[in-house]
């Protein structure tokens, strides 16, 4: 009997020995240290809180995440096996989201594309290509800027796409068209669309008071494509095409007007200058 006792404690304490030299694992990051978890299954991760990753038989990370109750919550780095970062982003409900970055295997700059989530979907909403010295490639790179003040004022505010660029080329004409939904007051809810003829279309955001305010819209691309199809006929087609963005503000009653403000002021009088000037 106690021979057994004996080998059973012998055997606990084996256990005990084994579990306080388990290998700890981290990963130097800009200079920091992060002990994460070892992810051998995906099993493993599914009670994770904190840092988890997965490794390559040579040692070298394959993945690392923050997880919250086996979730990823933040950041995810997927790796080559050279060691080099693959791709990096954020997480939202299990989802890509957001602008992620991908890198070539020598660890050089691929391409980043922008992931949004509207409906339960995730769209591919703008990709932009990199060539050898860290220029953008224009094709078949599409993206755009979206020119909305970090602070508006309550009522009209006047914002601005720019610096549209599109995968719909070799066409004959183009519109653009901004759509957003506007409050105007408890009760009036209205979705106006802006178009002033020009690939950096102007728009208005009304804003009905003071507090945060999540902006969200979308671009139309609208496109003409002929095609000659003999001497006497062509054919027109055309392609109707969209993309998203969305922003927080802060609405203010009254505020010092931003640079970015003074801009857009000053570009959409020069439209209108243009415009008169045209009418005359």
């Amino acid at each position: 009997m106690k021979k057994t006792i004996y080998i059973f404690l012998s055997i606990i304490m084996f256990l005990v020995s084994c579990k306080k030299e388990e290998k700890k694992h981290f990963y130097i990051f800009n200079g920091k240290k992060i002990d994460y978890k070892l992810i051998k299954s995906n099993k493993d991760s599914s009670f994770i809180n904190g840092y988890g990753g997965k490794i390559y038989p040579n040692g070298n990370l394959e993945y690392l995440a923050l997880f919250s109750d086996g979730k990823v919550v933040d950041s995810l780095f997927y790796y080559y096996e050279n060691g080099n970062v693959r791709e990096k982003g954020l997480m939202k409900n299990k989802k890509r989201n957001s602008w992620w970055i991908y890198f070539h295997k020598n660890g050089k700059l691929n391409k980043k594309i922008e992931w949004f989530q509207l409906n339960g979907k995730v769209l591919k909403n703008q990709e932009i290509y990199f060539d050898e010295k860290g220029n953008i490639k224009k094709e078949p790179s599409y993206y755009f800027d979206v020119l909305i003040p970090d602070t508006l004022k309550v009522g009209q505010n006047i914002s601005r796409i720019n610096n549209y660029v599109s995968n719909l080329n070799n066409i004959d004409t183009r519109y653009l068209s901004v759509i957003i939904e506007n409050i105007y007051s408890e009760s009036k809810v209205r979705n106006d669309t802006f178009s002033d003829g020009s690939s950096s279309p102007f728009f208005v955001i009304n804003s009905n008071k003071i507090g945060k305010k999540i902006i969200e819209g979308k671009i139309e691309e609208k496109v003409l494509k002929t095609d000659l199809i003999n001497k006497d006929s062509t054919t027109l087609t055309i392609i109707d095409q969209y993309r998203f963005f969305r922003k927080e503000v802060y609405v203010a009653e009254k505020h010092n007007e931003s640079e970015m403000e003074k801009y857009i002021k000053s570009e959409f009088e020069k439209m209108i200058k243009k415009i008169n000037s045209n009418n005359r």
